[in-house]
């Protein structure tokens, strides 16, 4: 896609994004809670006690099992509604070894739609599991909320780390689940921020298969501060006299590229877009960087290419998958 229409579409979704904005300051930093993730050990951080069991309420069709699934959180945070976790599936009945493929969307997600239109239909004609986790504060678990996900990041300095520790803990808690009562692979994909928390997840996680991140972030402070998805939590922030500094300092457990995956390098697929609004490049390759350059594919186009470019997305995602399961098999 053409370089100036790329940032065109970018900035046409940013303006339409910054629309809907909190109403009053979500600013808190509770300083007693500050020397816990700054002094924390990064993997009992996000350590998984143990593995609740997960419901599924599903309905036959052909040769699939559509519905849901739930389970106690094993992050408790301080919204009732937002302590259970869930997500929508697609089960195939095959028989066969399964591939079960976890798809974690974006911020700010009012639907799965978009999503499931880059992955679904592919996914199924290689009968493979899908399973699409709700993140902390988006869908139903943001009743409380002005729109889907102002909750998970703000400038609410400690409610964001519970929030993105939810997720990955959550996340990790489906894996360990599949692969104990359903054996198999397990393929985990992200999408903007879902790539950003996949990206987390394989830091901690050593039953993942295959990675797949799409229009990633890896420093959450950096982006905030320094790109126009994050203008009003800063402008939040700034009105409440708290710094850069003083954020990098609260958020460092939460950057990805303070560990490396505990995914080879071989099974790690990264997908950047060269002209992103969104993200920065730059933090982008930091990851790259920091984790010894996995494979990672630069298309030419911004942060709408996930839309735009969903057909290629969904075909490169599956060859690398195809391909890593193969020569896992070997």
């Amino acid at each position: 896609m053409n370089k100036w229409l790329s940032i065109l579409f970018d900035k046409v979704g940013l303006y339409s994004l910054h629309r809907k904005k909190s109403l009053q300051t979500q600013f808190c930093h509770d300083v007693s809670l500050q020397p816990f993730t700054i002094n924390s050990d990064r993997a009992s951080f996000y350590q998984l006690n143990t593995i609740p069991d997960v419901l599924f309420e599903l309905t036959d069709q052909n040769n699939y099992l559509l519905g849901s699934y739930s389970y106690n959180s094993p992050i408790y945070s301080e919204d009732k509604d937002n302590n259970i976790a869930k997500g929508m599936c697609f089960l195939s009945k095959n028989g066969k070894e399964p591939v079960h493929v976890i798809i974690v969307h974006g911020w700010r997600s009012d639907s799965l739609n978009k999503f499931k239109s880059i992955f679904l239909k592919q996914m199924q004609k290689k009968e493979f599991n899908v399973y699409f986790p709700t993140l902390p504060y988006h869908f139903e678990r943001a009743s409380n909320s002005l729109y889907s996900g102002e909750y998970m990041i703000s400038a609410n300095v400690c409610r964001t780390i519970t929030a993105i520790r939810q997720a990955v803990v959550e996340i990790r808690a489906l894996i360990q689940w599949l692969k104990q009562n359903k054996g198999g692979k397990v393929i985990l994909i992200g999408i903007s921020l879902g790539g950003y928390i996949s990206n987390l997840v394989s830091l901690y996680e050593k039953e993942i298969d295959v990675l797949v991140s799409v229009m990633y972030a890896n420093n959450l402070s950096y982006e905030i501060w320094h790109t126009s998805i994050g203008k009003h939590i800063k402008e939040d922030l700034e009105r409440n006299n708290f710094t850069y500094e003083q954020l990098q300092e609260c958020w460092s457990i939460l950057r990805a590229d303070e560990a490396k995956p505990l995914v080879s390098k071989e099974k790690i697929l990264l997908i950047s877009g060269k002209y992103d609004q969104y993200l920065t490049e730059q933090d982008a390759k930091n990851l790259w960087l920091a984790w010894g350059k996995p494979r990672r594919l630069f298309y030419h186009c911004g942060h709408a290419g996930i839309l735009f470019n969903r057909k290629k997305i969904a075909k490169d995602t599956m060859n690398f998958i195809e391909d890593s399961i193969a020569n896992g098999s070997e």
